[in-house]
């Protein structure tokens, strides 16, 4: 009976030292089950057709990266568990002395190791079910789906998954504790506390020089990755300069210790004060003691921040993109259609979707308003012609810009919402809102550049691109539209016309939502596109409509979002936890210094300044040296999805931030009171 009473004792006993492992555990386990009942839990949103089946490919990626971070959770316990297995080798030994046989020792870790999994795994799975549910809340966010058949539910499928995992970690756990006790000595149980002081001590000249060359590898790959960068081929040595990243961040560790103690020395008033000696010294050990994990850390928390931050920028500035580029209900387009200059003319109508809709008999009257332009390109009126002698072209852009009419713009503005525009006889207007395009674009129409279209010469009205675009698009992808006047005589150049294409836009009459959603999904389905397209020899036309955009970017951006916050925040509790081991070991090395500063007259208040002030710094040092590579990181991120978004982002870091610090915070506030504990045995 004792020794069933003996762990319920012990984890009693060491609450302190089980409180980060308990807190790891039920975090993961909670984190576990809220990205694995995602499905269940979307079950009953009434999302389109286009959303389920982007939900369906989620949830074969989320399988996957299931899979990697049930590997990382795993290490995470193991380390967590060998941690445990140190503080208690005297224990051991004394069972030992007391003649408990190594089998007896093993049974009671393993039934530790059972409890200690029971209690996580019922707080975990609560925490989740709870959780899960505001995750549901999320998921209607992302797809804009409807609540309204919403109720409580619990995922049995997620409750399974997450039992099998986590029972196979425990298993591990159990093998791996099972196996350090097996292969323990008496002789070094008894020895486990004492240990020879390690002079960590560097030579702080050479720690000067090594700090310039962290700063230096690290300045050039900032710089490579933002300020030296105009156009995403830039990217190509990409890796590089990520290695020079990673370098730079471990000799930034390697060389941080001796400095600061090369400062503290020389700082009298504050070397000198209280016990600011002592910990100043300890703190520069435990940093050079852990140069390795604390790069590690760094790195973990330099992806955490920059991936939330990028994909809740993605989320919040796709809404946006969306809220411009897509203003009406639907969007026709007849792609370019190259002009055969020697069989003379264009029919035009064959170019008119108004004409194709109603030959085909389509339904005219669900849509309350529309109208149909057609956008022009000429041979000579393109980007090379437009940027030479602004910029270096050191690539073919060789690409002809669409020309519209601004008539033609402002029916179809009114139709968007927009306000309209005016240019007069000799001016035009550039819109554009890819962002790489817009820069040079910009470049160019504050030099005053004219351009020659159709016989006659145009100045810019504007210094600055109009960041819009002619038609509907989930993306920023307008590389260039020129508004002339009307005036402008295109069909005299006709012998120059590389193609035309037409622009139909209509919104939807007020319909019930069944009805609506039927129309909408007819529209943007195969059936309709090839319906329209059954003549061969016609141009092709592509449908696009306001719901299918909003569900194909929303799809995209909630695997975005969802994958970057489960690894974001399974590298978070991984780094904060090995952190916080780190600390608890620490202190439980140095627990006899501490009595010795207590013997000397060191009151509490001055040891658990110290402590925290150490923890603080141990803690902090990662996080500050991430920060500062996530703020080159979020920048090249956001420069990769520029296309989808360059807005929000403000917003994102702000939530990111917040996430960040509550639980890098839980984790501070358990190590600081747990070492407290520890130093006061």
């Amino acid at each position: 009976m004792t020794l069933f009473k003996l762990p319920i004792r012990n984890i009693k006993k060491s609450m302190k030292d089980y409180l980060i492992y308990f807190a790891t555990l039920i975090l993961g386990i909670a984190l576990f089950y809220v990205f694995n009942a995602i499905e269940k839990q979307t079950a009953m949103l009434n999302l389109s057709n286009s959303g389920y089946d982007i939900m369906d490919i989620m949830f074969t990626v989320m399988d996957v990266v299931g899979v990697f971070v049930s590997f990382v959770l795993g290490f995470l316990i193991v380390y967590a568990s060998s941690f445990l297995m140190k503080r208690r080798k005297k224990e051991f030994a004394v069972y030992m002395l007391l003649g408990m046989s190594k089998r007896s020792i093993s049974t009671v870790i393993v039934m530790e190791t059972v409890l200690i999994g029971i209690i996580s795994l019922g707080v975990g799975l609560l925490l989740g079910i709870g959780a899960s549910q505001g995750m549901s809340v999320v998921v209607a966010n992302l797809f804009e789906a409807d609540m309204t058949s919403f109720q409580f539910t619990i995922s049995s499928e997620a409750v399974v998954k997450t039992l099998i995992y986590f029972l196979i970690m425990y298993a591990l756990v159990i093998i791996f504790d099972v196996f350090v006790v097996g292969k323990a000595r008496l002789i070094n149980l008894l020895n486990a506390g004492r240990h020879s002081e390690k002079n960590y001590a560097k030579n702080p000249v050479l720690c000067l020089i090594v700090f310039g060359v962290a700063a230096a590898l690290l300045g050039t790959a900032y710089y490579k990755v933002t300020a030296g960068v105009d156009s995403i081929d830039d990217f190509g040595d990409l890796g590089m300069q990520v290695a020079k990243g990673i370098i730079g961040t471990f000799l930034a560790f390697w060389s941080v210790a001796g400095m600061l103690m090369f400062f503290a020395v020389r700082s009298k008033r504050f070397y000198h004060k209280g016990i600011n000696c002592f910990s100043a010294k300890e703190l520069g050990s435990r940093i050079n003691s852990n140069v390795f994990s604390g790069g590690i850390i760094c790195l973990l928390l330099f992806f955490t921040i920059t991936a939330l931050s990028c994909c809740f920028a993605l989320r919040n500035g796709m809404n946006e993109v969306l809220r411009v580029n897509a203003p009406a209900d639907v969007m026709l387009r007849l792609t370019p259609y190259a002009v055969d200059v020697e069989t003379d003319n264009v029919e035009m109508n064959n170019m008119s979707i108004v004409n194709r809709l109603e030959e085909k008999n389509v339904d005219m009257s669900k849509f309350s308003e529309y109208d149909e332009i057609y956008l022009y390109g000429f041979r000579g009126v393109g980007a090379r012609e437009m940027w030479d002698g602004v910029i270096d072209i050191s690539y073919d852009y060789s690409f002809t810009f669409d020309i519209v009419r601004i008539s033609d713009y402002n029916r179809i503005a009114r139709l968007y919402g927009r306000d309209e525009l005016s240019v007069k006889d000799d001016e035009y207007i550039m819109l554009a809102n890819y962002f790489m395009n817009v820069k040079e674009h910009n470049k160019a129409l504050a030099e005053g550049k004219t351009l020659n279209i159709c016989g006659k010469t145009y100045k810019p009205k504007y210094d600055k691109c109009v960041e819009l675009d002619v038609c509907m698009n989930n993306t920023e992808g307008n590389t260039g539209t020129i508004i002339v006047p009307d005036s402008c005589d295109f069909d005299a150049y006709v012998d120059e016309l590389l193609f035309m294409e037409t622009v139909f836009v209509a919104n939807y009459v007020d319909m019930p939502e069944q009805e609506l959603k039927a129309w909408d999904e007819y529209l943007s389905g195969d059936e309709f596109t090839d319906f329209l397209n059954s003549d061969r020899e016609a141009p092709r036309v592509g449908v696009r409509t306001k719901i299918f955009l909003y569900d194909s970017s929303t799809g995209l951006t909630a695997v975005a979002v969802f994958i970057g916050i489960y690894l974001g925040l399974v590298f978070l509790i991984s780094a904060a936890a090995i952190l916080s081991l780190k600390e608890l070991s620490n202190a439980a090395d140095n627990k006899e210094k501490y009595g010795v500063l207590r013997k000397i007259g060191v009151d509490e208040k001055m040891l658990n300044h110290s402590l925290r002030g150490q923890s603080l710094v141990f803690f902090g040092i990662p996080l500050l040296l991430a920060v500062l590579h996530s703020v080159f990181g979020i920048q090249v991120g956001m420069f990769i999805l520029a296309a989808f978004s360059k807005r929000g982002l403000t917003g994102a870091i702000i939530a990111s931030s917040g996430m960040i610090l509550v639980i890098y915070s839980i984790y501070f506030l358990i190590t600081y009171y747990c070492s407290k504990e520890i130093i006061k045995e």
